[in-house]
């Protein structure tokens, strides 16, 4: 058992001084530059006169410490406003002024080297005289780790030299969990407007909120069609029915009965109804022309 320690000491040392001598650039690489915000992200100016834009940026200081390991979702976070918020001469929120956060969701690190994350969403600010509040948003609510470019490069070359000269160093990395996110008391939150405040009456300060979206309820137009999950065959045309169609005749208007229907060419009558016999049927022949015919019966 102390043997295999040792051993491993051994190879984790050794994994370490030749990423040192294989990767000299990685101990040159300069530091890390700081997070910036995306070019959608962009804040108004700063307030200048007597009106705050929608959009305008208000820096916060975290009283509280956040962290997704310890953080619960539905936690209040206490913040202050890091300057004071004068418009036209009037004070609208002094530096200090209490605010709050609140934690929607926390997702601590887990295996696999995926790193902890936390959802915030910013409570309205109250402002200072005003039976009002200030809604405002944050610029990031789903606050991860950020890593540079270098920073991913050097821990992906450090991961490939322990799987090459460390047993069961890929099951390692592999089941490893990341890094815990954490904001200490301190940190800075950028905020942005939501509402336009207008002080040109110092005895008035107005607060507008922008119109609604109205929205056409126009169904959404898709550039791809998706694929069917089962197509049906073509049907099968039933067959026609073989043969030319009869079609029965229809008996003439003013015929005799059956009953009393005399049999063409024998000169037979049908049967009484009744089933008693009746007259016995004759037949006229056809004499030579001047000889009178003959009944035969």
């Amino acid at each position: 058992m102390g043997a295999g320690i040792r051993a491993l000491g051994i190879a984790v040392a050794l994994t370490a001084v030749l990423s040192v001598a294989i990767m000299p650039a990685a101990r040159a690489l300069p530091p890390p530059e700081p997070p910036r915000s995306p070019a959608s992200a962009s804040p108004a100016p700063a307030p200048s006169g007597a009106t705050l834009p929608y959009g305008a940026m208000l820096l916060f200081v975290l009283d509280d410490k956040v962290s997704s390991a310890s953080t619960k979702a539905g936690a209040v976070i206490r913040m202050h406003l890091k300057a004071p918020l004068v418009l036209n001469g009037v004070t609208i929120a002094p530096a200090g002024a209490p605010g709050s956060l609140t934690v929607v969701t926390t997702n601590p690190a887990y295996m696999g080297n995926e790193d902890g994350a936390v959802q915030i969403h910013l409570d309205p600010f109250p402002l200072a005289g005003a039976h009002q509040t200030l809604p405002i948003r944050a610029y990031h609510e789903y606050v991860t780790i950020e890593r540079t470019t270098g920073q991913q490069s050097t821990s992906d070359a450090v991961d490939t030299v322990g799987d090459i000269f460390i047993p069961y160093h890929a099951l390692y990395h592999y089941l490893r969990p990341g890094r815990q996110l954490v904001l200490p008391a301190g940190s800075i939150i950028p905020a942005q407007t939501a509402a336009t405040i207008d002080a040109s009456d110092p005895k008035g300060v107005v607060l507008s909120t922008p119109p609604p979206f109205e929205s056409t309820y126009d169904p959404p137009h898709s550039d791809l069609t998706p694929a069917p999950l089962f197509t049906p065959g073509p049907q099968k045309p039933k067959p026609l029915p073989k043969g030319r169609p009869t079609i029965p005749p229809t008996p003439a208007s003013g015929a005799p009965s059956p009953a009393v229907t005399t049999a063409a060419g024998t000169g037979a009558s049908a049967p009484p109804a009744n089933g008693q016999p009746g007259p016995a049927a004759t037949s006229v022949v056809p004499a030579a022309p001047g000889v009178p015919a003959t009944p035969h019966p």
